[in-house]
């Protein structure tokens, strides 16, 4: 273990850390987690009022509308007896024109941890919003979009040997809803695992979990695909290294997964999370990212990818509907950079998705590939401007098809004490081919402005529709 982890420190150094700066480069305590602002974060209350040229997302028939929106939005992390981590944006969307019925829309995950780790016995409860795409070639309106909930609870039982080794034995029940596919599960989870404390800052850990998933409907869903649906379990083990430096935080874990299905048939492949975070200079930081799991619809939603996603302002982009488990290969890589009055970052995302079932209507796998760029320069104390954009692309193997989308937005922001006034303009569009598929393409553009108000209800003011970075841009269908 202390050759690995010298070789791991050597390949760290040889990555940039200078030589005049290892002995700074000493463990700092573990505060938080990553992308939060601080120990207390913020959360925020918005409505807005906005218009669109094109509410129904049509290629030949646009049709204006009015949204009336209200909701939250929040990156807040309190520890304590009582621990809780909230992140992401939800809000109540209303067509004043009735282009489309009130729904919810938004992305958004939450926990709460009763108990601390010196405690013999825990309990957690987490929760998980957000949106699938019913056809991932149509455009993301209501109409395609379905919401999804992920609830889990369950205990913790900590075995402590010594002050830097523990045992952790947990159990957790899932249950998976969708607002209108007949896809709901419930998932029973047992795991464990061992960690030893390196330093007050960093430690090890071994890794296994066990995880058994039921669908609750299963007559629907053999009439939904003209066969049967199999139950299936998935097994984890992996070794994990966390350590958090004056400028560096290093989060790794490896190991590998096993998917078996009721019918007997089982697949497997590496685990592997990689999170990396530099501070190169005062006001600049780079970060890294990579991972490969199984995964459903419903983990993925709390998943590490969807808070990253959330926490760098790259959005998440909606999975596809469906019942059976994936491979999901997730990277990320990106610079943020803030001095004085101006804010620059940059993000680029890859996500790739490969169905692990044949047969149920979506198999093969489809890529997306997506930038982003945010510029801020406060004008004023009171006064800031914010530009925004972001582009992707998505590729579907089976459907041999893929689609283009492009979103530029432009804000300007006043501050009155806890309130922000937010203006905003946005423009929204998607193209694509369908290949050889014969499938169509939703093509469509929108121009979109209103008007975005955001208060302080808790900490320190955040950004407003907290999905894309801009208030206003998480409010209407097609976000995104």
């Amino acid at each position: 273990m202390k050759i690995c982890l010298r070789c791991l420190a050597v390949c760290l150094l040889a990555l940039g850390v200078p030589l005049r700066a290892r002995a700074q480069e000493q463990p700092q305590p573990l505060v938080g987690v990553p992308g939060t602002q601080g120990q207390l974060g913020y959360i925020d209350l918005l409505a807005g009022l906005g218009y669109t040229s094109n509410a129904l997302l049509s290629s030949g028939a646009p049709k204006a509308d009015e949204v009336a929106t209200a909701g939250f939005a929040t990156d807040y992390v309190r520890r304590g007896m009582l621990s809780i981590d909230l992140l992401g944006n939800l809000e109540r969307i209303e067509y004043l024109n009735h282009s489309f019925g009130g729904s919810f829309y938004g992305q958004f995950t939450g926990s709460a941890l009763w108990g601390r780790s010196t405690d013999p016995l825990q309990w957690q409860l987490s929760d998980s919003f957000g949106e699938v795409m019913t056809d991932p070639l149509a455009p993301p309106t209501p109409f395609e979009l379905q919401t999804i909930n992920d609830v889990s609870t369950g205990p913790n039982l900590n075995l402590h040997f010594g002050l830097t080794t523990r045992l952790t034995l947990s159990g957790r029940y899932s249950r998976t809803t969708y607002q209108r596919s007949p896809f709901d599960a419930q998932t029973f989870t047992g795991g464990a695992e061992l960690s030893h404390s390196l330093t007050a800052a960093s430690f090890v850990a071994v890794q296994g979990s066990w995880a058994k998933t039921q669908y609750l409907q299963q007559s629907l869903l053999h009439s939904y695909y003209g066969r049967p649906t199999p139950n299936f379990n998935i097994s984890q083990a992996a070794l994990v290294y966390n350590a958090k430096y004056v400028r560096t935080r290093v989060q790794l874990r490896a190991g590998y997964n096993i998917i078996a299905f009721g019918g007997g048939s089982t697949r497997g492949a590496p685990l592997y999370q990689v999170s990396l975070s530099r501070h190169i200079s005062p006001f600049s930081t780079v970060f890294l990212n990579a991972s490969q799991a199984y995964s459903t619809n419903g983990t993925s939603l709390g998943s590490t990818n969807a808070q990253i996603g959330l926490q760098v302002g790259a959005g998440v982009s909606p999975e596809l509907a469906v019942a059976q488990p994936f491979l999901q290969r997730s990277g990320s890589l990106g610079w943020a950079f803030h001095r004085a009055r101006t804010t620059l970052s940059l993000a680029g995302t890859v996500d790739q998705t490969t169905f692990t079932q044949s047969g149920l209507g979506t198999g093969g796998s489809y890529l997306d590939e997506g930038g982003v760029l945010s510029l801020g320069r406060q004008l004023r104390p009171t006064l800031s401007v914010q530009l925004y954009a972001r582009g992707s692309v998505d590729r579907y193997s089976q459907l041999h098809a893929h689609t283009q989308r492009e979103s530029v937005a432009l804000s300007v922001s006043k501050r009155f004490f806890r309130l922000t006034v937010s203006f905003y303009a946005e423009r929204m569009q998607q193209s694509g081919a369908p290949g050889r598929s014969g499938y169509l393409v939703g093509s469509y553009s929108d121009d979109r402005v209103g008007v975005y108000f955001t208060y302080s209800l808790v900490g320190a003011q955040g950004a407003g529709a907290a999905v894309n970075g801009i208030p206003g841009m998480g409010s209407f269908m097609g976000g995104y």
